[in-house]
């Protein structure tokens, strides 16, 4: 999988990419939009994954788009020993800071600690708006096409709250845009070309942080084989998995509903014992020669 890393505003490793698999791309990428459109009516949760023993990873999803999209990525990432949850950012009635709050208040209420942040498309500006609370329970921040600096194609309706704050200049950038490098590690990944950031310079973090793939499209990122692999290769480097019984002991939750067993009280020691049985045995000894 092509990756190509920005410098400066220079990209190096620089590599054309064939026009074969452009056209490809754009295809697939526009049957992937019809298909998004049929699902804006099925906005379902999918259950949890929590059986994993590499790490924890949450999913925030785009706006506008039903978790049952990222049923495959789900799978992908549960082959690979990962326990999976979802948050949904489809609500674009919803201002990023409520879905950074909600975000937050999910991780909380999962327990999850030294977790992966999997953000698709604008539910990366949810992350970004996460409390502190929230924030230390994040240890690698890793993002598909986040319009860091946002996108003018969603200028004419800034009254909706997620569109507002997705306008670039808007008061959420500017307060959250470098939130990003709060976290202890950040990838950001970003598609060849992305149809919903215009101009398409905005669709670049910077600071030579950019991980350019060579699939055009933002629903790429989430159905491409080879860009699944370069992003769960990505993740396995902060997420080893357990090699140890130790390891394995510490990574594996609990069984839903298991009651802990009550410990055993500590056995007196045996020279205790000793000291126990010798004591009468002395002041016995004292008084037969008191008598005397």
């Amino acid at each position: 999988m092509l990756l190509i890393a920005t410098q400066n505003g220079f990209e190096s490793y620089m590599e054309p990419v064939s026009r074969l698999r452009l056209i490809l791309g754009w295809t697939l990428e526009t049957l992937l939009l019809l298909l998004q459109l049929i699902f804006l009516l099925l906005p379902f949760p999918l259950p949890a994954f929590k059986r994993g023993r590499r790490g924890t990873i949450i999913i925030v999803t785009d706006l506008l788009t039903s978790p049952l999209f990222y049923f495959l990525l789900m799978q992908r990432l549960k082959k690979n020993g990962y326990s999976v949850y979802i948050h949904s950012c489809f609500n674009p009635l919803k201002g990023f800071r409520v879905h950074a709050r909600t975000l937050s208040a999910n991780l909380e209420k999962w327990n999850v600690h030294q977790a992966t942040l999997l953000c698709h498309g604008a539910g990366g500006l949810a992350s970004l708006g996460l409390p502190d609370p929230g924030r230390q329970r994040i240890k690698y921040l890793v993002t598909m096409g986040a319009p860091f600096h946002g996108t003018t194609l969603l200028n004419w309706l800034p009254f909706i709250p997620a569109f507002h704050d997705i306008t670039p200049g808007s008061e959420y950038l500017l307060i959250n845009r470098m939130n990003a490098l709060l976290f202890p590690s950040f990838s950001p990944f970003v598609p060849w070309r992305d149809e919903w950031i215009v101009p398409g310079n905005l669709a670049r973090f910077g600071q030579g942080r950019d991980l350019i793939l060579d699939w055009p499209g933002r629903m790429n990122l989430l159905f491409s084989r080879d860009v699944g692999e370069t992003i769960i290769e990505h993740m396995n480097r902060e997420h080893p998995f357990p090699v140890t019984a130790t390891h394995m002991a510490a990574r594996s939750p609990e069984p839903e509903g298991a009651i802990a067993r009550p410990q055993a009280p500590a056995r007196p020691s045996s020279s205790k014992k000793a000291v126990r049985k010798s004591a009468p045995r002395t002041a016995k000894k004292k008084t037969k020669k008191s008598r005397k």
